[in-house]
């Protein structure tokens, strides 16, 4: 017992009372030393009465006198059950009492013991972190930077670790991507919470010090636990006009670890499904996000995409309910601690009004805002949109090409895009490793390194040159050097030319830079490639400049291609379809730009829609196959087949990659496998339903009646000896040999059966000396040893006999010396 009369469990690390601390705090603010803020707030619980459980409020009081500059130099936070009857407790209860998370000069924190097993660990985070997040602001300081200001680089490595990996995988600070109209009642918000085990605020008081305080005194000692800290960003929708919330996006992770050394694991789906359930009282359902790389079942995900229950499908619902031991229940409840602070944050920043207490439901909000003075409410963010129908046609030829063609030159008159000042330097310390190799994952994803290093040069420094209809376009340099490469661009200038096609210094850049696929991607991943790339070696290299032939050499043109055929909104999920599926979709849309080489183009370069999507294109010389359904395929594609192609560069029912797709699969062979899957599974559902066992039989039994030389192949013998003495030993069924990697037969080979030869002509005068993975094993080329006729014959040979249905090549001497030419 208190002075007071009331029952109290306190921690306390300071050697003051509660009222000389505020004592101080006042004076310290009427000298200008420092400021006194006091907030309320409360949370709903279950307190029991002489009848019966009520629900009543526990009054939750935040107190601090800090430095001008945010710094809390005394903290002071009381707790107590509002109209209380009873109190019966007893002074050992230490279950309830909140601990300490961040460094003050001074603390104190006093629980009613009458409270202390009834107000759950979700309160006390919600208290303290609204609590900050609203001193933040009215500092105008950074609400994350704020936080960090109050932990210890040292001491508090691991809980500042945790922080930081989560606002990257957020990508906090960056600019919240505009998916409503100009004129919705919809505002969008972000919020941070934090939350953790006790940390060592100060040394432990003697037991002198003890004995001569009112209250029990129990001092905080850091937990070694794996999951001591738990970090979330919450991006929200509101409706100003209805007050209802649309929880968008969640990124929540439990940290473990030191600096350098540290990681951060997801959160179940469930566990995040009833965390805002409990805090809005509405049930959403939670996935694995699309931009989550390495996950698609939402089981380990940092990142999470929310839909309201019942629209989404094909989502599995396994898990939801699972027996827990009182250890693992404990464990979550702390994991999900911070959820309530982070969606109040997430509100305030949407609105402007501040709610402190849950649950915060629709009728609650709407109200409030409705209170509010207009002055206070967010404005609804701009939205970049859609180019309309008449844009379109615009773009389609006739009439409308001229227009479009006038739009261009007046875009070439116009103002164009203002430049960005250059940066001195980067601080790559700033970013976690977890960061780094998620951008390292998004360039091997995107192919960064194929077009953006030369023959024989280095990694990422320019000078590819990427032979277009409309002349020779000469790569970047993407390294960090500052006079040749990117070492002066600021994020701000990467993403404008990654989303947008616009250099740092204003000019723009060719449509051959896929950043029409680019702008598909999220604002976290475009952060982690940036931060990849600014953290590699710089690289002293100025590539060829590109010069096209007048008028394309007139880069504003571009200005009048974009405004008619490029739409810059970030990917959006499909709630009707899988996380599997929209992360496959986001990566092939999206880093991955599939559609830049088997998407055909219209003539001036853009990629065409409709049910011209990866129905076939062409890249570097060589055809790039359609995707969807392809006929030129002997068996058809099952996602089976697309993984192992995918992943290995080889599928046993079709055939090894070779070419520009030989890199590529480089890269996928890189990233986690359940991507790659990912990705296979998208691009398969793009076809009609194919059976992986009826394919592999039937794989089998068209190689077996091709390889069984009973097709006619009369008039075919120069090409028919040229073959026996130079290809059967790896290729023919009878004949081949296993030690030289994988053997692909020539009757599932799609460039076999492909209305073009050149992909089949490419590989027998090159080989593949440079294959996907190492044990695919190589190939020869025969370009010098055989001539255009010799190939002619060879190439006319297997095609009628590997591809007895498909129509005979014609002028295939012509090709052979196309090719060998390099056109």
């Amino acid at each position: 017992m208190n002075q007071n009369g009331d029952d109290l469990v306190a921690v306390r690390e300071d050697e003051r009372g509660l009222e000389s601390v505020r004592a101080q705090s006042v004076e310290n603010e009427k000298s200008g030393a420092a400021l006194y803020r006091s907030e309320r707030y409360q949370w709903p619980v279950q307190a029991q009465t002489v009848d019966a459980a009520a629900m009543a409020y526990a009054d939750l009081m935040v107190e601090t006198g800090h430095e001008r500059d945010g710094t809390m130099t005394t903290w002071q936070y009381r707790a107590r059950l509002e109209h209380k009857e009873a109190s019966a407790c007893d002074d050992d209860v230490e279950s309830g009492v909140p601990l300490l998370v961040y460094r003050h000069a001074q603390a104190s924190v006093a629980v009613e013991a009458s409270a202390a097993r009834t107000i759950p660990v979700q309160a006390h985070a919600f208290a303290r972190e609204s609590f900050i997040d609203e001193l933040a602001h009215a500092l105008q300081r950074d609400p994350v930077a704020l936080r960090l200001q109050h932990l210890d680089a040292q001491r508090d490595g691991g809980a500042r670790e945790t922080i930081r990996m989560v606002t990257e995988r957020a990508a906090w600070g960056g600019a919240l991507a505009a998916q409503v109209e100009p004129t919705s009642p919809w505002v969008r918000g972000r919020g941070f919470a934090f939350d953790g085990e006790a940390l060592e605020h100060s040394a432990p008081l003697s037991s002198d010090e003890k004995s001569s305080l009112p209250v029990r005194v129990t001092a905080g000692t850091p937990n070694p636990s794996a999951d001591s800290w738990t970090a979330w960003v919450v991006d929200v929708d509101v409706n100003r006009e209805t007050g209802d919330v649309a929880i968008r996006r969640v990124v929540a992770g439990r940290g473990s670890g030191e600096p350098g050394a540290a990681r951060v694991s997801g959160l179940p789906s469930w566990q995040v499904t009833d965390a805002i359930e409990r805090s809005t009282g509405v049930r959403f359902l939670a996935r694995s996000a699309h931009d989550e790389t390495g996950s698609a079942n939402g089981d380990a995900a940092v990142s999470h995409e929310l839909s309201v229950t019942g629209r989404a499908l094909n989502e599995s619902t396994a898990g939801t309910a699972r027996t827990l031991t009182s250890a693992e229940a404990d464990t979550i409840e702390r994991a999900a601690a911070p959820a309530a602070a982070a969606i109040a944050n997430a509100l305030f920043d949407a609105t402007g009004v501040r709610f402190r207490a849950p649950p915060f439901d629709a009728e609650r909000i709407r109200r409030a805002l409705a209170d509010a003075p207009s002055a206070t409410l967010a404005a609804a963010p701009a939205q970049t949109r859609r180019p309309s129908r008449w844009r379109r046609w615009l773009a389609g030829g006739g009439v409308g090409g001229v227009m479009g063609g006038l739009i261009g030159l007046a875009c070439s008159v116009l103002p164009g895009p203002a430049p960005i000042a250059p940066i001195a330097s980067v601080d790559t310390s700033l970013w976690s490793p977890a960061t780094l190799e998620r951008g390292r994952q998004i360039a091997a994803a995107g192919d960064c390194a194929v077009c953006h290093t030369a023959p024989g040069g280095k990694t990422n420094a320019g000078g590819f040159a990427l032979d277009t209809p409309f002349g020779t376009v000469y790569s970047t340099n993407l390294t960090p050097d500052a006079q040749t490469g990117i070492g002066t661009w600021s994020y701000e200038a990467f993403a404008r030319a990654m989303r947008e096609g616009v250099s740092r210094d204003g000019s723009h850049l060719y449509p051959a830079f896929p950043y029409t696929a680019f702008a598909r991607m999220s604002e976290s991943d475009m952060m982690a490639l940036y931060a990849y790339l600014m953290s590699q070696a710089p690289v002293k290299n100025a590539p060829p400049k590109t010069n096209l032939p007048f008028p394309l050499n007139q880069r504003r043109l571009v200005a009048g291609w974009n405004w008619l055929f490029h739409d810059t909104r970030a990917f959006v999920p499909d709630e009707t379809r899988s996380a599997q599926w929209n992360r496959g979709k986001y990566l092939v849309d999206g880093a991955g730009h599939c559609g830049a080489c088997h998407t055909p183009r219209n003539a001036i370069g853009a990629e065409k829609g409709g049910f011209a999507y990866l129905s076939g294109g062409s890249a570097e010389g060589w055809d790039a196959p359609s995707l969807v359904a392809s006929r030129a395929s002997p068996v058809p594609w099952s996602e089976a087949a697309l993984f192992d192609y995918l992943r290995t560069g080889f599928s046993a029912e079709h055939g090894v990659a070779a070419g520009p797709m030989a890199p590529v699969v480089a890269g996928l062979a890189t990233l986690p496998e359940s991507d790659v899957r990912a990705m296979a599974h998208y691009v398969a559902s793009l076809s009609p339903p194919v059976d992986a066992e009826v394919s592999a039989r039937a794989a089998a039994a068209h190689a077996i009646a091709t390889d069984a030389g009973s097709t006619t192949t009369l008039g075919f013998e120069n090409g028919r000896r040229i073959f026996e003495a130079s290809c059967a030993v790896c290729h023919a069924e009878s004949g081949g040999v296993g030690h030289f990697g994988v053997r692909p037969l020539m009757g599932l080979n799609t460039s076999v059966a492909q209305a073009s030869p050149d992909n089949l002509l490419h590989v027998l005068q090159h080989g593949i000396d440079q294959p996907a993975t190492e044990s695919l094993g190589y190939m020869p080329g025969f370009g010098d040893v055989f001539d255009d006729k010799q190939m002619a014959e060879l190439a006319s040979y297997i095609r009628a006999r590997y591809a007895p249905g498909q129509p005979a090549w014609r002028d295939l001497e012509s090709a052979s010396a196309r090719l060998r030419a390099g056109h």
